[in-house]
Formats: structure tokens, sequence, C-alpha cells
């Protein structure tokens, strides 16, 4: 029999699969249900975990829409970080900002939990939640800029570690739901229509009703409880009027001294944004790597990614709390250093140096259509046309593997060992906290008592770039030349990144030291 498919080919049913004699047959799925994890894992060089909700919402959304649909929540930070921090400086009170900033991200978030019961399609409905939520982003502006100002030189980096902090706390619950609702799809399919739709309605209800609260009880906090000092403002006159006691004579010199580094400044919005870069690298290749590298199903492979990021929260946590002791002991810019050190040592761990190739994904073979509908007329796609080093009878099924014939890089670049990824994502998860950490605390130290809003949010939009970049880029490089070249990439990145930091090493000081 023969079968259309919507690639303008046809594929002879039953086609034959060596592992059909080797593994026992597979129950079919109830109420008419078929898995679609390889229709998922067909959307290669982006993120397995983040794609399966948009992909679910809209089977139809092609590839450049769901990487613009990555790229959509930055997006609308890169622009509305730097706005909510120049309206926080200009009112003078972070109060209303934050206020407007809840209420956006509320109705971003209950739009978000709503798309799924919107009519087809909602690949639009999708982008716009996203970038709703994205858009809210400059809370997290204010909230720096905020602590910033209302802390001491001598406080600062225990104040951010301590904000920082509670960012991790979502790499912990974050991926674990990812991980919970790959594991329970299998337990909904034996669910009938009615329960099914109930079960629907129940949770986007009550993840309207929770979004809904919490934005309740921010704006109680805000408008009733939030009592702002600007510490840093009195710290830096108190010194500015010391110093003019000395010598009146120097008061144009010393109120030169006053103004912020410009270029320390933008050092710190660079190494903060590779950075960045840097951890999004993981993030968008973690899920793919562990599928194709070490031959993981798509399923296995977004919890065991969960699992990962969950205990990496963890360690993040340890890492900001230990980040005050450390700078005290070592310097911020010794930190600093070790943090890019460490980001990039992990790069350098996971190059593939040797070993077997990957394990190669099972390749349906197809009768390509050439005119009419005959079987004179069809011209059969055999193994010829692929690889030497493919091998329908070892390769890999349900998605896993490496797809040699949308990757030939598979038949020449060897595979990673498992143990490479653990010590360089260890690596990473060390160095990144560290170096994200101590950049933000030497930003604020340089910019003394001058307002941090603006600037902070200049800071978030360097690293909303390197989240909208790294998707596109780094996804794109492996999938065309491999784990190979997708390393020296960023270790070129991150050899810059040394290179500017070793020589911006003496401007990296608090505005007071400033020459």
């Amino acid at each position: 029999m023969l079968k259309r498919g919507s690639s303008k080919s046809y594929s002879i049913e039953p086609i034959y699969d060596p592992k059909e004699f080797s593994k026992p047959a597979q129950p079919a799925a109830e109420n008419g249900e078929t898995s679609s994890t390889r229709d998922e894992t067909s959307k290669e060089g982006l993120d397995y975990a983040k794609l399966m909700e948009p992909a679910k919402m809209d089977p139809e959304a092609r590839t450049q829409f769901l990487g613009l649909f990555i790229a959509s929540q930055p997006l609308a930070q890169l622009f509305f970080s730097p706005v909510m921090g120049f309206l926080g400086n200009r009112l003078g009170s972070i109060r209303i900002p934050a206020m407007v900033s809840t209420f956006i991200m509320a109705i971003g978030f209950a739009f978000y939990a709503s798309v799924s019961a919107l009519p087809e399609p909602r690949r639009w409905y999708l982008f716009g939640a996203r970038f709703i939520i994205g858009a809210a982003g400059g809370t997290t502006t204010l909230c720096y800029s905020y602590v910033a100002s209302a802390s001491t030189v001598k406080e600062r980096t225990t104040a951010l570690s301590a904000l920082q902090m509670t960012k991790s706390f979502a790499f912990i619950v974050g991926p674990q739901s990812d991980s919970g609702r790959v594991c329970d799809a299998g337990r909904r399919r034996r669910l009938s229509d009615w329960q099914h739709w109930a079960l629907l309605e129940l949770v986007h209800c009550s993840s309207v009703a929770v979004r809904l609260l919490v934005a309740g009880q921010h704006f109680r906090v805000d408008a009733l409880h939030l009592y702002e000092f600007n510490i840093a403002k009195e710290e830096g006159a108190y010194l500015a009027a010391r110093g003019l006691q000395k010598s009146l004579a120097t008061d144009a010199e010393e109120m030169k001294k006053l103004k912020p580094d410009k270029l320390a400044l933008v050092v710190c919005i660079v190494i903060s944004a590779s950075t960045q870069f840097h951890f999004n690298f993981i993030e968008s290749t973690a899920t793919l790597v562990v599928i194709e590298q070490l031959g993981i199903t798509p399923t296995r492979a977004v919890v065991m990614v969960g699992i990962m990021y969950s205990t990496a929260g963890i360690y993040g946590i340890l890492m900001f709390g230990s980040v005050g002791l450390l700078s005290r002991k070592m310097g911020e810019r010794v930190v600093l250093g070790a943090g890019i050190l460490f980001a990039m040592s992990g790069i350098i761990s996971m190059y593939p140096y040797g070993g077997p190739l990957s394990p190669l994904k099972f390749i349906n073979e197809t009768v390509q259509e050439v005119t009419t509908v005959s079987f004179s007329s069809m011209e059969y796609s055999s193994s010829d046309d692929l690889p030497s080093c493919y091998n329908a009878s070892l390769s890999l099924s349900d998605g896993a593997g490496c797809p040699v014939d949308k990757q030939p890089w598979c038949c020449e670049t060897p595979a990673i060992h498992p143990e490479q990824l653990i010590v360089g994502y260890l690596f990473i998860f060390t160095g990144v906290p560290l170096a994200i950490m101590m950049c933000s605390v030497i930003f604020s130290k340089v910019l003394g008592p001058y307002p941090q809003g603006t600037w902070t949010g200049l800071l978030g939009a360097g690293t909303a770039v390197a989240r909208i970049l790294c998707p596109l880029c780094v996804t794109s490089l492996y999938a065309a030349w491999g784990m190979l070249a997708t390393c020296a990439f960023m270790t070129t990145v991150m050899s810059i990144v040394l290179v500017i930091f070793a020589t911006s090493y003496g401007r990296l000081v608090p505005y007071r030291h400033a020459t």
C-alpha cells in the first residue's frame, strides 16, 4: 500500500526495519493516539525540552518559528530592561515600575497557560505570550538596581549574592516540572476524551489562578510594605564631602573621580553577555547532545537533563552563597578571572578527543516520487545513498542516535564520552555563577552613587542578546559541523573574553578608587 506524505514522497508500508525482528511488538496507543517522539526530535538544532509544549500546541509550526519562539522572551527583555531601568531612575522610585511589570508578568503567564484552549493555529498566541513574559523581565533590572542602591560598597557583594540565589530556585523547580510532564504523558493517553479535557481545563484554570494570586501579593507588598533607601547615594556624598575637606583646590579632580568609568562598565557588559552565552550553550544543546552523542531516547534525555538542571540549581545556590567569602579572601577581580577560566575549561573538557563514532539513528528508507504514482515511475532511495558507516541493523530507533542523513559529520567526529559531559558541565556550572555574580558586583561598584537603573538595564540587555544569538548560532553550528567546531567556536569566544578581562583588569575597581 502506498501512503502519501506531506513531503511529496511515498513510502511502502510496512517499511522494512531490521530491528522489528529483534524486539517485541509495541502495543498500540489508546484513543487512536500515537507517539510523536520521532516527529518532535526531527526539529533538530533546537533544544528538545523547550520545544515540547509549542510543538504539541501547534504541530504545524516549522523549525524557523520554533527558533523565533525561543528568542521571543529575550527579544522583549532586550528592549524593556533598559526602559524599566530608565523609568526607575526618572521617577526616583521602583515602586510604580515594579507594580506595572508584575501586572504584565501576570498577564503573560495567564495568557500562556490558556493558549492550548484557544483555536488553532496557536503559534502567534505562543509568540505573544512569551514576548509579554519577556517584557516583564524588567522586574529583574529594577530589583538589581535597587539592591545596589540600598547597600554600601562593603555590603553589596553579599546583597547581590542573596538576590541571585533566589533565581537558582527556578533551576530546581522548572526542569523537574518539564520532566514530570514528559513522564506523565503516557499516563494521560489512557484517559478518556472528557477526562483529558477536564484535566486540561483544571491545569489551565489553576495556573491562571496561581499567577493572579502571586501578582496580587506583589501588588500588596509593593504598595504597602516597600520602603526605599538610597544608601549608595548617601555613601557617595559622604565620601565626596570627606575628600573635598582635604583641599578645596582639588574640587574638580575629586568630582572627576566620582564619575563612573564607562569603559569598565562596557567591559562588564561584554563579559556578562559572553558568560551568559556560555551558559546558553548548555541550555540549547544539552538535550540534543545527550540524544545524539550518547544514544539516549528523547524522553529519557529530557528527564536526565531536568535532573541535571535541578542539581545545578542546588549547586548554584552553594556557589552564590560562597561568593561573598571568596571575594573577601581573594578579591573580586580574581574570582571573576577564576570564573572565566572554569567556564573555558568546561568547553575544553568536552572536545571529542577520540574513540568510537556517535551511535547512529535508524533511517527509514522511502520511495521518492518522480512523475506518476506507479512502481515503474518511482525511484527507490536505497541505503546506497547513505554514508558507508551507516548500518541499519546496528542503528538506534525511538529517536535516539545521530541522524547521519542530515548530519554527515556523524561518520567523521568521535562521540563525546559521558565522563566528558559530566566534567565539562561541572566546570561550566562552577564558572558561570562566579563570573556573572562578580560582573554584577563590580558593575554596581563602578557606578557608585550614580543612578543604577539605566545602566543595569543595559547589563540585562547584554545578557538578552546572548540568549537570542546562542540558540540560533550555536545550534546551527552544531547541526552543520558537529561538536568539534562548536567547542572550537566557544573556546575562541572565551579566549577573547579572557584577553579583554586581562587588559581591563586595572579598571574594574569601585568608583572611589578610579584614576
